[in-house]
Parts: structure tokens; sequence; C-alpha cells
């Protein structure tokens, strides 16, 4: 997160935006149960490497919790950000895992719209995500106005339910 704090600063006082991805995997506890856990981590690490292929390399790419990953798009608005999540989706959806496929649905949210700081703007990002899921899955679901922004209870009650 203190990358991304160091963002939101940097983003306010030059007055640019730039984006937030969150991915997850979508169901990759049945992959892991079914293929075992060592296919699991290949699996993570093949997409986290289309993840980096993906993204310019001033961007930044972490794993977030087991199966999530967060990207931050730097000086990129919803429309690049959008693109880039179709990319990534994209590409996942057609690497061979040799165990199967996985795929990924990600949400994205974009510096000041979908939240002010930090935490804000991750939990814009897992509502537009967990409506991409809600929707079927393998897809990027774009963050709406800053009404739609959920509370930080709102982010723990889905954690829970997830």
């Amino acid at each position: 997160m203190g990358t991304l704090a160091s963002e939101v600063q940097r983003s306010r006082r030059l007055r640019r935006a730039f984006a937030v991805l969150l991915a997850d995997v979508d169901r990759f506890k049945q992959y892991n149960d079914t293929h075992g856990h060592l296919a699991g981590d290949a699996a993570l690490v093949k997409i986290a490497e289309v993840f980096r292929k993906t993204t310019r390399q001033v961007d930044c790419v972490a794993r977030y919790g087991g199966e999530e990953f967060v990207v931050m798009l730097l000086e990129a608005n919803l429309a690049t950000a959008t693109l880039v999540a179709e990319r990534i989706r994209a590409r996942v959806a057609e690497q061979d895992l040799g165990e199967g496929s996985l795929t990924l649905s990600i949400g994205v949210a974009e510096y000041p719209d979908g939240g002010d700081t930090p935490e804000e703007l991750i939990a814009t990002a897992d509502a537009a995500m967990y409506k991409a899921k809600s929707a079927g899955r393998n897809q990027v679901v774009v963050a709406g106005t800053s009404e739609e922004r959920p509370q930080p209870q709102e982010k723990k009650r889905r954690k829970r339910e997830a």
C-alpha cells in the first residue's frame, strides 16, 4: 500500500489521474483442489508473467492475497486502463497451463474518481471486480461514479463471502 499511497500523493500534487486494476483468478480454489498446489503455484507464476509482459516498466504489479493481483497504471486514464485490463484478461485465458485453463475477473478504478485514498481505490476496484464475477466471470468491469464507492465495511463483508 505504500507505493499506492505515494502515487496518490504525487497524483494529487500534479493533478494527474492514474488507474488501479484488481484482478481475481476465477475458480482458483477449484483448480488448486483438482490439480494440486504445485500446479496452482505454477499457474500463478504464469499469470504473473502475463501481467509483467502486458504492463509497462513504470507500472506496478503485485500479488494481493491468495489469487488476486493489483496493478497500478501510472498516468493512465480509464480508457487506457480498460484496454490493458482486457489484454491481460484475454492473454491469461489463452495460457496453456497444462492442467486446464483459468480466467480473470478484473475491476478497474481511476484516481481521483474512484477514491481519494489507497483504501478507497482498492475498495472501488474490488467492487467492480465483484460485479465482473457476478456477471459471469472472465470479464473486465470499470467502476462507476464516486457515489458507487463501497464503504469499508462492505469490502470486509465481500471478503468473508468470497
